[in-house]
């Protein structure tokens, strides 16, 4: 008969007889440590995420939709719903949020508002930009939210109260870097705080990779020099830039109570 894990473990008692610690094979030890990283991250993630006012429209759905796909249909499968679920919950027939879907009716302002309620978005989430440059804008947003997201979640897993881990720094720092790049490329007011968020970026990786080099004795050296860096001028506009780029945002125009 074969034994479970639980029982092929080694525990090792304290004086009082109850188990002290419990040895396991190194495999599942990196398993372990794996996934309490993973949850770590995703925590940390979440509170560097959470912040007062709209969410921010991933730069995904943004892509999407500046691509020219509609964005009832974006939404609702980066929610992961299906198109039955949000028509039932919504009191429409499914061929009826199919032609909404497809461009080929235009859904009444109670029907928006009610795929709205049911997606979590606003109704000026589910207008499709009007022209060229609004689209070229709302892509622009996304970006100037990625950047601002990710500088937020990196300054938690810095200066957060969680241990210091180089792998999340540097995957958050890796996907700072390609949305400062890629927003960088579309020129504009903004190439000199990017300038200044690509600059910390490189100095933080050179920091992780010496840390990672001597995992002892640089990482607390090394934790020190980020916490100046992700709470230094190069980053500390992020706020800011996200702030005055969302005030010049144009609004988007929504179907009336009439139609």
């Amino acid at each position: 008969m074969s034994r479970t894990a639980s029982e092929t473990l080694q525990k090792i008692a304290g004086p009082d007889g109850e188990p002290l610690f419990v040895v396991v094979p190194v495999a599942d030890y990196e398993r372990l440590k794996r996934a309490a990283d993973d949850a770590e991250d995703l925590r940390a993630g979440r509170a560097a995420l959470h912040h007062d006012g709209p969410e921010p429209v991933p730069g995904t759905v943004a892509h999407r939709i500046a691509d020219g796909e509609n964005p009832v249909r974006v939404w609702r499968e980066h929610r992961g719903l299906k198109a039955i679920e949000v028509a039932r919950a919504t009191g429409m027939s499914a061929p009826y949020l199919s032609e909404i879907e497809t461009g080929k009716k235009d859904g009444t302002f109670r029907t928006m508002a009610a795929i709205a309620e049911v997606l979590g978005v606003s109704l000026d989430d589910l207008a499709p930009p009007a022209d060229e440059e609004r689209r070229r804008e709302r892509e622009r947003r996304a970006l100037i939210d990625g950047v601002s997201a990710q500088i937020r979640k990196l300054a938690v897993l810095v200066t957060g109260p969680v241990d210091f881990n180089t792998a999340a720094v540097r995957r958050a720092v890796t996907r700072l870097a390609a949305d400062a790049v890629a927003l960088k490329a579309q020129g504009g007011t903004l190439d000199a705080w990017l300038d200044d968020v690509l600059d910390g970026i490189r100095a933080v990786l050179d920091l992780v990779d010496r840390a990672e080099g001597d995992i002892i004795g640089t990482a607390r050296a090394a934790r020190m020099e980020l916490e100046e860096i992700v709470s230094g001028p190069r980053f500390a506009r992020a706020a800011a830039v996200a702030l005055e780029a969302e005030d010049e945002t144009p609004a988007y125009t929504t179907p009336s109570a009439a139609d």
